[in-house]
């Protein structure tokens, strides 16, 4: 019977022996079945990070099960599992990984008084609104929890213009070059709507003498465009991670980048802590401002190497937090060295993971572990989608709606210039990660009907700033000098690799 003064049952005191010592006819079944118990009790080292982290997004419990936002998904699973339990669970925001590794997980809100550093703004700011940018703002923050995709990281660029339809149920965003309204993605509504928003905005661009082009359209939007005639062409893959069946999550694969995970996070070590934020539980207007001072001082690392690289977007890192969820890590004063941010993708009930970055000086290995405890982080929310964005084509793949000439023209130049920013390296940097194959998916550039004109297509190059003269006119390296600086990369640890590696386009 439970005792029901202190709510534990009383355990038989067992007989002791002429020698003192317990009588032991008795212990073997006792034992076994507790050591039975504390092997089904004990956690991975990738279920230990991901508990710990989602320790510090868990809020109020209610009905979550349909909501993508992590901090909805981690407190309903949470809750959900909590139910089937008969053990009492006390939940902290600050937690440690036994053994293995240390992690601070830290729910800490600064306050906003004197001494709190601003968050960088845009050097113009609108000081002026009325409750219609308002209404715009809450249908678009909606329009991009359920219809986002990987093609639309530059929700999070200031310099991309949004439009949206009058009835506010289908949105776009694009970029301007060479008087080409450069679209990223499919437009963000149901594919039903995309006659009517496709409609409202040309009436838009004809206003402003715009053409158009969309880059990085998925199949969705492409089973449209081909049956008006447009033309398509194959340039990319989105690579997916699945937390859920990933064999470095399991332990199965990548054992270089779980030891240096945990000899990063050991305190005898290197000491690093892993933390999450989301300004949805409350914002750290100082823990912001150390995080962009983080993405800025990477890229300007980044941008001081001297070779070609083609990027689409420049993060405002806390544009749209109420999408975002952030990881990052702190060496032993406590001052951030790396980060990544976690965007909701409706569209495919899942998370795109971009930027992931660290500073210059910080310890090797460092953008894995932010990879491995995202994705330790998803799979205890039992989230099976990460996207890591796009990945180049070295040649193109199907090509629809032009001459076979104008094709083969348009593959010349693409490899030309896939040469010239020498990208091949991302491949391998996420494959060493096992991607989930079966939910890899084509990505394209979308143009109207007839030939793309030479505007169409300087205006996608430009909007991946790539420089077209340095890409084309510039002499190729030798295939020997290639071949060996692959094998030399064979060799490197995992965060040289990511820094030898080209930046992602979209970043």
């Amino acid at each position: 019977m439970a005792n029901p003064s202190n709510g534990t049952e009383n355990v038989p005191v067992q007989p002791k022996n002429t020698n003192g010592k317990k009588n032991q006819a008795n212990v073997p079944k006792k034992r076994s079945a507790m050591n039975g118990a504390a092997k089904a009790s004990k956690q991975t080292f990738s279920q230990k990070l991901g508990s710990d982290l989602a320790d510090g997004l868990l809020k109020d419990s209610r009905p979550l099960e349909k909501s993508m936002n992590l901090v909805d998904r981690v407190t309903y699973v949470k809750a959900s599992t909590a139910q089937t339990t008969t053990s009492t669970t006390t939940i902290t925001t600050s937690t440690a990984v036994q053994q293995e590794a240390a992690i601070a997980i830290t729910g800490d809100i600064d306050t906003l008084n004197a001494e709190a550093v601003e968050v960088l703004r845009p050097k113009n700011p609108r000081n002026i609104f009325d409750l219609d940018d308002f209404a715009a703002l809450s249908a678009l923050e909606e329009l991009i929890g359920r219809y986002g995709r990987v093609s639309h990281m530059g929700i999070l660029d200031k310099s991309y213009t949004f439009f949206i339809t009058q009835d506010r149920k289908a949105a776009l965003y694009y970029k301007v070059k060479d008087k080409i309204a450069v679209v990223g993605g499919d437009p963000l509504c149901d594919p039903n709507l995309f006659p009517k928003i496709l409609s409202e905005f040309e009436k838009y661009r004809k206003k402003q003498g715009l053409g158009i082009a969309f880059l990085a359209a998925g199949e969705t939007f492409v089973e449209y465009a081909r049956k008006e005639n447009w033309t398509t062409m194959c340039f990319a893959t989105e690579r997916v991670l699945n937390p859920m069946t990933n064999a470095v999550l399991q332990g199965t694969a990548g054992k270089t980048i779980v030891r240096t995970s945990k000899n990063l996070l050991d305190p005898k070590k290197e000491g690093i802590t892993l933390e999450v934020y989301t300004p949805r539980l409350g914002k750290s207007p100082r823990l912001q401002q150390q995080l962009v001072e983080v993405y800025e001082e990477w890229r300007d690392h980044r941008n001081g190497e001297k070779r070609n690289q083609a990027y689409i977007t420049v993060y405002d890192p806390f544009s749209l937090p109420e999408l975002m969820t952030y990881i990052y890590t702190k060496d032993r004063s406590g001052t951030p060295n790396g980060f990544a941010a976690l965007r909701i993708l409706g569209a495919n009930k899942g998370y795109h993971l971009d930027p992931y970055v660290a500073t210059p000086g910080a310890p090797k290995g460092i953008t894995d572990l932010l990879l491995y405890g995202v994705m330790a982080l998803l799979k205890t929310a039992k989230i099976s989608y990460l996207s890591l964005g796009y990945e180049p084509l070295d040649d193109l793949g199907e090509i629809t709606g032009i001459p076979k000439v104008a094709a083969k023209i348009s593959r010349k130049v693409h490899k030309r210039i896939f040469q010239g920013l020498c990208v091949a390296g991302k491949k391998g940097y996420h494959d060493k990660f096992r991607p989930d194959e079966a939910q890899q998916s084509n990505l394209y550039l979308v143009f109207p009907p007839g030939i793309p004109s030479l505007r169409h297509m300087a205006a996608i190059v430009h909007v991946a700033n790539i420089k077209i003269h340095k890409v084309i006119f510039k002499k190729l390296p030798e295939m020997t000098v290639v071949e060996n600086e692959k094998d030399t990369d064979s060799k490197k640890s995992s965060d040289e690799e990511a820094q030898d590696a080209p930046p992602t386009p979209t970043t």
